[in-house]
């Protein structure tokens, strides 16, 4: 594909994309313009999915990521053989290096695998307790497992690891008579949700909350609140605690006035967490905040545009190599086509008018190729057009190049002077024929080579070659000759 083809391609792409933003912002800007002035509710609502957005994905991981080690088989065979293991340090040893995978892989603070038959409690350092039901902190566990739910989500101090404030994924491990067997999971660090939430109040100036069903805080940017306060003791919230837990698809957004304080709650339920989310915004700073999602949209749209033309490129060329490899490569042996051929002796050619590097070209073929196929059948007969042309490739190897010509015929390109060209397809035709694997079925070839001349074409040099098989042919075969 030519370069004025790629650049027409990008630019189209570009307008399209260019277009669509244009139009996008345009619509967006007049739209939100005039909701900041008259209805600020719907601004509100889009600085709630961008958060939503954040929290789901840095959530959403290790909850997949501790459903996958529930369900894996390597954690279910090692609590069967917890007990009866013949060697036990070395099962405890696995199941650490399996532990310690999963925390340098995803980077987690706390992998955890607890054993229902013995209570005990694995980290990827070692056994690290043995959960107890008169243990307070232990309690995580019991409430778990009596719930029967698949997984759920608590916060917690992580004690393996310094008491560090940590939101736990716990998943059932389950076998396959659906007996419980143990509890696995993944902590993240508070500190990481904290930092998205820091984000988003910093740039939009509002509060942003993780709760549970309860509306007791889960998730916070001051520590002090987690699992501490309850939002629907704030008469603001509170007077729509009965419509935020009643609405679980959708967000969904309450206006609240008092004391002078004009503002909006946007929620949302989190169905994969269970836990709501609740956004306190001052409008006062909404326009401010707009202007900054702007930005973060231009920013973004830099990006998007520049990322496609990018990929755009590296696909075209991609696919221009593909294609090329394609046209210049035979498709059964793997081998250059002719058209490929043509291409290297053309260099070749130029090569020896400017510099005068010699090299020969050679054409050979199968003998008796005929009554191999009419033997043994045609499957057969592609096979060993398969199987001498790339023994002869190997054979040459950096002294030259081969391609397929077309049916059992080969041509190729030697290196070098006429006396280095005999010597090589000398010795080859030597090892075919003590060869087994072609002495067994009589196959030999013929050759025909020429030394290249200072006012050789591509059609005169193939014309000499293809006469020097000819006369090897008639002279009996299963040797060379050189003109």
């Amino acid at each position: 594909m030519k370069n004025s083809e790629k650049y027409k391609i990008n630019l189209f792409i570009s307008i399209i994309i260019v277009i669509a933003f244009i139009t996008t912002m345009f619509i967006n800007y007049k739209t939100y313009s005039k909701l900041i002035t008259e209805d600020i509710k719907n601004i509100s609502k889009l600085t709630g999915t961008n958060i939503y957005s954040e929290i789901n994905n840095e959530l959403i991981k290790p909850v997949f990521v501790s459903l996958t080690m529930a369900n894996d088989s390597f954690l279910k065979q090692w609590l069967y053989k917890e007990q009866t293991a013949s060697n036990k340090e070395a099962h405890l040893k696995s199941l650490k290096d399996y532990l310690k995978g999963m925390e340098v892989k995803y980077d987690y603070n706390s992998v955890f695998l607890v054993s229902d038959k013995t209570n005990n409690y694995y980290h990827y350092n070692g056994i690290h307790k043995v959960i107890n039901e008169n243990d307070a902190h232990d309690k995580w566990y019991y409430n778990f497992i009596n719930s029967n739910n698949t997984y759920v989500l608590d916060v917690d101090n992580d004690e393996a690891d310094n008491n560090i404030l940590t939101v736990f994924v716990n998943c059932r491990i389950e076998d396959e008579k659906n007996q419980l067997m143990g509890t696995t999971g993944v902590g993240l660090k508070m500190n990481q949700l904290q930092t998205i939430l820091k984000n988003f109040e910093k740039n939009y100036v509002l509060e942003a909350f993780l709760i549970d069903d309860q509306g007791v805080v889960q998730v916070h940017t001051d520590y002090r609140l987690i699992e501490k306060l309850n939002i629907y003791d704030d008469y603001n919230i509170g007077q729509f605690k009965d419509a935020i837990i009643a609405n679980t698809s959708a967000i969904e957004t309450f206006r609240f006035k008092k004391d002078g304080i004009d503002g909006y709650l946007i929620t949302r339920y989190i169905d994969e967490l269970g836990w709501y989310l609740v956004i306190k915004k001052d409008t006062s700073a909404l326009r401010k905040a707009f202007t900054s999602q702007l930005a973060t949209n231009l920013i973004a749209f830099i990006i998007v545009v520049s990322s496609v033309v990018l990929s755009t490129n590296k696909l075209i060329d991609h696919h221009r190599l593909q294609m090329t490899k394609m046209a210049i490569t035979d498709q059964m042996t793997q081998l250059p086509n002719r058209r490929g051929f043509n291409q290297a002796l053309n260099k070749w050619l130029k090569n020896h008018q400017s510099n005068k590097i010699g090299f020969s070209v050679l054409i050979y073929d199968i003998d008796n190729f005929k009554s191999i196929n009419d033997k043994h059948g045609h499957v057969f007969g592609d096979s060993v057009v398969v199987s001498i042309g790339n023994y002869v490739k190997d054979f040459i190897a950096d002294r030259g190049m081969i391609a397929r010509w077309g049916g059992d015929e080969f041509s190729g390109i030697l290196y070098g002077n006429i006396e280095e060209a005999k010597e090589c397809i000398s010795t080859l035709i030597g090892q075919i024929n003590n060869e087994s694997k072609f002495s067994e079925f009589n196959i030999t070839i013929s050759i025909g080579l020429t030394h290249v001349r200072d006012l050789d074409t591509v059609d005169t040099i193939i014309s000499r070659a293809d006469q020097g098989l000819y006369i090897a042919k008639s002279r009996g075969k299963n040797q060379f000759n050189i003109i």
